[in-house]
């Protein structure tokens, strides 16, 4: 053991064993090697957590010898499953510190781990935990006949771990990156300072290179290649450690539903925040869909469809400054150069233009969530992606891995905005700097953007100088350095003069409900999330969202992927406990499980929004704030919520389902939609950046984000997103070349 004593070994493994306990075809936690794997994970990525665990042992202990006169790990099963019961229920006698349901979730979140994670991380001795569940491990590849399977996909029997794959050894360096540029000293010639070359800078950088301006491109994280792209779930997926994302976990947001109330640190429901070149994009699922017409008006189509007075007292609900028909052709643009693979069965999006490639193939879920759907009148349809369904631009068709939403490409058929820079950096217009770290945005003496401060690769601050700059980061961050920029100009933060920035934030919720079938198996586990059928009916226009007693809509769908820790976190049917044998019997039924998930529709409110905490520090040893998200779901959004759910729950019993349950409502703050906070608007007095996305009160400064979007559809928004920045990139190309100066 590296961090626990011998005593504490002991109670571990009496209390994992009790919370997965060996059965007469199944080994338990401590064949399986969890108190290897938490003993490791402790000296290392957890060591946070050490002091929990003493704690929380003596209180074990404690609470064993006042009901009957042993330790934990001596006294009898059944009395030791009476004091698992009454710690998870925080009503453990003599258990002070941790609190006792903290205690519980952290123990339960690392039996998880230890059971399902990759053997490369201790437990999971000899794939034994992916045995007892029946989950061949990680495969890259299945075929057409697996994903429509009626039987178990086992591949022969065969599991299989990280280190038992042949995966690429090479480092894919980008061609024209200069990994020590970071820490060059500042150039004098540029056009254009870009704050991140994530998902939005990444694409247009490159446009604005190939225009001729010259751009100094500042990302905090590093140029990733498919080393870094491990088909590992503990160690990159969202609800696991999402290690891809360690500046953001230095500067996690902190959370509280209404104002004046206390903080937590935030919690996420979808995806986390990634640093690197090519941005959160690179881990991606690749729906790239498109909004309806009337989400870019919904203010005026709710008061034209229902009246004014149907939007709730604090809802700040607004129309576009820009319109459908002027994103049209950049949404053809993005969709041929990416590749987007669909179809045209979804009669409430028109394109100009068809899909250059056909969908992706068809999986058991899929086709019986299609087949009851379409005879309840509705309009199911292949999510249209971001990945090759035969080889495209020179990159080849997808492999069908489950192990592909929340991980690098494998094999280059997943499109991200990174695939442009080698191109962009031919030019010789594009100064790409990793590792180097803005801090603020620098303004002169008349309140013009003229630049960044920054930390470059070496720690060393650095002025950057330009007149023109792009705000191109997360959400969280652009908003961040808003208001950590401020000036005689702009006491409270640039863009702040009337108090906009950071309002109007909107997340979504991504609930889903899960239906039983006891005589069906669905395969989740041998295909990707892109796998999807989805249903655009509930928020079309047509849809009378009001006569429900709500305002918005959802997209219903089914999808593939199921990995071995998502498994074990699934949401649980009524009266399944959280451990113990009826939870492990419960997890060897997840062939049976299918689902239904809703990607709600959220309405901005005044009571929703984003600041500075006035506490909380990051830990970057700079000791900048963090955002403080205020965020609650609204009472319209649990009335929408209950409505699809309900819905849901009839598909799924139409589909065969004996059981459904509805998973949590209200899964995570965060979400990886997350929008708003910079609002896109013409009236200075109520948004924060103009329909080229130009800061109102600071010119030169702009933000290419969704933190710009005034609405939030219940349609993944990444396309939305590229088509909008897109477009205010020609329009700051056009602007440059009637006026070149490098003033400021």
């Amino acid at each position: 053991m590296i961090t626990l004593n011998r005593h504490e070994k002991k109670t571990a493994e009496a209390l994992f064993e009790r919370m997965f306990p060996k059965t007469d075809d199944a080994p338990g936690a401590t064949q399986i090697g969890v108190v290897e794997y938490l003993d490791r994970a402790l000296a290392g990525a957890y060591q946070d957590d050490r002091e929990a665990y003493r704690l929380g042992f003596v209180g074990l202990d404690r609470a064993a010898q006042i009901a009957f006169q042993h330790d934990f790990a001596d006294c009898e099963p059944h009395q030791q499953d009476r004091l698992i019961a009454q710690l998870e229920t925080g009503s453990l006698p003599g258990f002070h510190t941790p609190e006792p349901k903290t205690f519980f979730a952290l123990v339960r979140s690392h039996l998880q781990e230890g059971l399902f994670a990759d053997p490369l991380y201790g437990g999971n001795r000899d794939k034994l935990g992916w045995q007892a569940l029946g989950h061949p491990g990680v495969w890259l590849e299945n075929s057409a006949a697996e994903n429509l399977s009626a039987e178990p996909v086992t591949k022969d029997g065969i599991f299989q771990s990280l280190a038992d794959l042949d995966l690429p050894a090479d480092d894919d360096a980008l061609a024209g990156l200069d990994p020590r540029r970071g820490a060059a000293p500042p150039t004098t010639d540029a056009d254009i300072v870009l704050v991140g070359l994530g998902a939005m800078g990444a694409l247009v950088a490159a446009r604005f290179v190939q225009a001729g301006l010259k751009v100094v491109a500042l990302e905090a994280g590093p140029w990733r290649t498919r080393r870094d792209f491990l088909p590992d779930e503990l160690g990159a997926a969202y609800y696991c450690r999402a290690n891809m994302g360690p500046k953001f976990g230095q500067e996690t947001p902190t959370w509280r539903r209404n104002g004046g109330e206390p903080t937590q640190e935030a919690t996420f429901s979808l995806g986390r925040m990634m640093n690197s070149v090519g941005g959160s994009v690179l881990h991606y699922g690749a729906w790239l869909r498109r909004f309806h017409p009337h989400h870019f008006r919904p203010r005026s189509w709710v008061n034209e469809r229902w009246g004014s007075d149907v939007l709730p007292d604090t809802c700040t609900l607004a129309d576009w400054p820009v319109g459908g028909d002027e994103l049209e052709p950049y949404y053809v643009e993005l969709e041929h150069l990416i590749g987007v693979a669909g179809d045209e069965s979804n009669p409430f999006v028109t394109r100009s233009r068809a899909l250059p490639m056909p969908p992706l193939r068809p999986f058991r879920m899929g086709q019986m969530f299609s087949a009851v759907t379409r005879n309840m009148g509705l309009h199911p349809h292949p999510v249209a992606v971001g990945v090759n369904s035969m080889p495209y631009d020179g990159r080849p068709a997808i492999q069908y891995t489950a192990w592909a939403n929340g991980f690098g490409d494998f094999n280059n058929s997943k499109w991200t905005p990174d695939r442009l820079l080698p191109k962009a950096l031919a030019t010789g217009n594009l100064d790409l700097r990793t590792h180097c770290r803005v801090l603020r945005v620098l303004t002169d003496r008349n309140g013009q953007a003229s630049g960044v401060e920054y930390v470059d690769a070496a720690g060393n601050i650095q002025v950057q100088k330009a007149p023109r700059v792009i705000l191109a980061s997360y959400t969280f961050e652009n908003v961040r350095l808003l208001l950590l920029s401020g000036d005689a100009k702009h006491p409270n933060g640039l863009g702040n003069n009337r108090g906009q920035v950071g309002k109007h934030f909107m997340t979504k919720m991504f609930a889903h409900v899960d239906g039983y079938f006891p005589n069906t198996v669905f395969n989740r586990h041998t295909g990707p999330a892109s796998q999807g059928i989805v249903l655009d009916d509930y928020l079309a226009a047509d849809f009378d969202s009001w006569a429900h007693g709500f305002l918005g809509g959802a997209t219903l769908g089914a999808e593939q992927q199921f990995l071995p820790i998502q498994i074990s976190r699934e949401a649980l049917p009524p009266g399944t406990p959280q451990w113990g044998a009826a939870y492990k019997q419960h997890l060897r039924n997840w062939q049976h499980l299918g689902v239904v998930r809703i990607q709600p529709d959220t309405l901005p409110y005044s009571t929703n929004f984003l600041d500075l905490d006035p506490i909380r520090r990051d830990r970057s040893g700079w000791g900048l704030p963090v955002v403080r998200i205020t965020y609650d779901m609204r009472a319209n959004e649990q009335r929408l919520a209950d409505w699809m759910e309900g819905k849901s729950e009839e598909i799924l019993r139409s589909m065969g389902a004996s059981q459904t349950w509805r998973g949590p409502r209200f899964t995570g703050v965060g979400s990886s939609h997350d929008l708003g906070g910079c609002r896109m608007g013409d009236d200075p007095a109520q948004a924060v950046v103009d329909r080229d996305l130009q800061v109102h009160d600071t010119p030169g400064l702009y933000v290419y984000s969704g933190a710009t979007l005034p609405s939030c559809p219940g349609i993944n928004p990444t396309l939305t997103m590229w088509a909008v920045c897109l477009r205010a990139a020609d329009a700051l190309i056009g602007q440059s070349s009637t006026n070149p100066s490098r003033e400021g």
